[in-house]
């Protein structure tokens, strides 16, 4: 699992420039010669089919004829099709998690590179390019196109290994640094649609991926529940504590899956709780990018930049919240408190106005922050109007 340190690390101070770099390296390693890839989540010993895997562990032997194997396969497998292309029969039974001699590459480096990020958050990722062989070559295997029937291969842009020692040795490695994993998955998402959506675009890949769903959803669930810890806390480390947990939690969960807006935007009020704007800014931003239309993602921002002092942009932020969800009253006292802030009392005056009216106790969250108008007018040197005043105190 990838600590809190680790995902600032890669989060935050990895940039486009380093991914685009990252993809130049790609680009200048395949120039020269006619490559199909492979990505991997981690470095594993051999670039190798599932079938071979399988028979690795319990058979030694140098000679061991993995395409024997094969055939014994497909001839039980035709009994069961109506099927008679052989590949097209390999194909299905590899769809369906069957073992079968064919390696997955695909034509698109692009698509081996989130297959070299998404998985194995705390080892370095490898982009395999082999050379396409000719009709005519010596080289120990063939490369084969998958029959259209099968969607996913057409948004994979896959393309089928098969070796005759049930293995490949690449002609050249591209190695992802574990920091530029999450980066690297982000742009690709948002500048080149590809995403666990786009990749498993079909029911098998959604039975396939649920399994990965329901452990990002428990990771949620956990970091949501420490999250709520902290509210009823009796100490302020206490508080801390949970909201570290929940930010942990948080990052458990969007390691297994980076395209819930509500996983960030949560992580992003945790890191707020811990006073960390930057960081709770950071994930507010990326929560917008996955969930443009979600109000209450606005609003945290714009709370993390008021706790700034940056009202200017805090009431930005405010504002958006409130043309996406204008029933919302929280939304208009927390703008109000920061038109305070700016001594803008007529602006001021009507937000509080209006979310007292839709019932919001602007008195409680006014305190909150401050004990009374006597303690804001002191931190802030300010001297707030007596009719605002009366707004913000008991009767």
């Amino acid at each position: 699992m990838e600590t809190e340190a680790e995902y600032r690390g890669s989060g935050q101070q990895t940039n486009l420039k380093e991914v685009l770099k990252k993809i130049k390296e790609i680009a200048k390693e395949s120039k020269d010669g006619n490559y199909i890839y492979r990505g991997e989540p981690a470095c594993y010993d051999k670039v190798s089919s599932n079938l071979y895997r399988e028979y690795e562990a319990d058979i030694k032997a140098e000679h061991f004829d993995i395409m024997a194997v094969q055939e014994e396969i497909l001839k039980e497998a035709k009994e069961y099709t109506d099927k008679t292309n052989e590949l097209e029969i390999l194909t299905e039974l590899q769809h369906y998690g069957g073992k079968t001699n064919l390696i997955d590459f695909t034509i698109d480096y692009l698509v081996a590179l989130f297959f070299a990020c998404d998985g194995e958050h705390t080892k370095p990722g490898r982009v395999i390019l082999l050379q396409k062989p000719p009709k005519v070559s010596s080289k120990p295997y063939k490369v084969e196109k998958p029959p259209r029937t099968i969607r996913r291969a057409e948004a994979q842009k896959s393309i089928f290994v098969q070796a005759s020692k049930g293995f490949v040795k690449p002609d050249r490695v591209v190695c992802i640094p574990i920091k530029l994993k999450g980066a690297m998955l982000d742009y690709l998402r948002k500048h080149h649609g590809i995403s666990t959506k786009t990749i498993y675009n079909d029911l098998h890949g959604f039975i396939d991926k649920r399994r990965l769903h329901k452990r990002a959803y428990a990771a949620f669930h956990e970091g949501f529940t420490s999250q709520g810890r902290a509210d009823s806390a009796k100490t302020e480390a206490e508080r801390q504590k949970c909201y570290s947990d929940a930010i942990k939690y948080y990052t458990a969960s969007i390691n297994l899956n980076r395209e819930y807006a509500s996983t960030y935007n949560n992580r992003g009020n945790a890191y707020a709780g811990k006073r960390d704007f930057d960081a709770a800014i950071d994930d507010f931003n990326k929560a917008i990018d996955l969930d443009p239309e979600y109000a209450s993602t606005y609003n945290n921002r714009g709370l993390a930049y008021h706790d700034k002092r940056d009202f200017h942009t805090a009431i930005d932020d405010y504002n958006t919240a409130i043309d996406l969800d204008p029933e919302e009253a929280q939304f208009y006292s927390n703008r109000g408190e920061a038109w305070l802030h700016l001594e803008e009392w007529q602006e001021a005056k009507a937000d509080l106005t209006t979310a007292k009216d839709m019932g919001w106790d602007i008195v409680t969250a006014f305190q909150n922050d401050y004990k009374d108008v006597k303690d804001f007018e002191a931190k802030n040197k300010v001297e707030v109007p007596e009719d605002i005043a009366a707004l913000l105190q008991r009767k």
